[in-house]
């Protein structure tokens, strides 16, 4: 299956999720990131904004900040299609941004060399960490300036054996789903 149709199915059967589906689905995934010992020794972790249906992540923020840790959030520059970030002190800081994705009304400008952990949204996975983003190259732009964990959130049905990856994608180091966490064993050289 070529990248797009991969997208397209991905994207077309999260819609179909109900709430009470995405409700269930999102705790779990939330219960297992936050018993991750990374995430729990990390003192700064960027976390995106869920949109779409993807796995909801203003509980996980709420957790994040509430143990003292900071949490920066994408903000997206569409003209240079990059993604800065910036620190938030609670979920409320938001408005709807670039592609209809919430970011900060007040942006705090935050170093992506400080970040110990980035959670990373994402519309495919698999097994050897590879990742199928939204096909802009923001996050893999991101991954380039950091050796921060790398640590993307999906639904167990987005988690599948391979998916087409090129040089340029960035590979997961953990995968998360409401079902298991994978722990890629790549070598991986980052933090």
């Amino acid at each position: 299956m070529i990248k797009d149709e991969l997208r397209a199915k991905m994207r077309e059967t999260r819609r179909n999720l109900s709430a009470d589906e995405v409700t269930e689905k999102s705790a779990a995934i939330a219960q297992s990131l936050l018993n991750i010992s990374a995430v729990k020794d990390a003192r700064t972790v960027c976390m995106y904004i869920s949109a779409f249906k993807e796995p909801d992540t203003r509980g996980i923020i709420g957790a994040l900040l509430a143990s003292g840790k900071r949490v920066a959030v994408p903000v997206t520059d569409e003209k240079n299609v990059t993604l800065s970030l910036s620190y938030i002190d609670n979920a409320s800081e938001l408005a709807r941004g670039a592609y209809g994705i919430y970011e900060p009304t007040v942006i705090k400008r935050a170093d992506e060399n400080d970040m110990d952990v980035i959670i990373t949204p994402g519309l495919a996975f698999d097994k050897r960490g590879g990742r199928m983003g939204f096909g802009k190259g923001y996050y893999d732009r991101l991954f380039e300036k950091t050796d921060a964990l790398r640590i993307a959130l999906c639904y167990d049905f987005q988690l599948l054996d391979e998916i087409p990856t090129e040089p340029h994608d960035a590979p997961m180091d953990i995968i998360v789903t409401e079902k298991r966490v994978l722990v890629i064993q790549s070598g991986s050289q980052h933090k």
